[in-house]
């Protein structure tokens, strides 16, 4: 631990402020991972047919998933993005 008493000061307002990335910062929670078990179902049923399938067919029908299913993924990480967070109403002078 840092004895500085500002450094502390300014961990004691981190922590109150936003909790989570305090606790990021000082190592306490791991990232966690969103969706694994969802991947995992997908991956399955995806991998037996590439397995059977020739090569280039599996790679053509990789492709064209990918292609044909990217602005859909672009539009699910934006609306899952978590924007800044917002404050109550303004304190300040007019």
């Amino acid at each position: 631990m840092d004895d500085d008493p500002v450094l502390r000061s300014l961990s004691a307002d981190l922590e109150r402020d936003d909790p989570a990335l305090a606790a990021f910062l000082t190592g306490e929670a791991r990232p966690r991972h969103r969706h694994s078990a969802a991947w995992l179902l997908l991956a399955l049923p995806l991998l037996i047919p590439a397995l059977l399938l020739p090569m280039r067919v599996s790679l053509g029908l990789l492709a064209m998933s990918t292609v044909l299913a990217s602005p859909a993924l672009v539009c699910w990480l934006c609306a899952v993005t978590e924007g800044p967070a917002t404050e109550g109403p303004a304190t300040h002078g007019p």
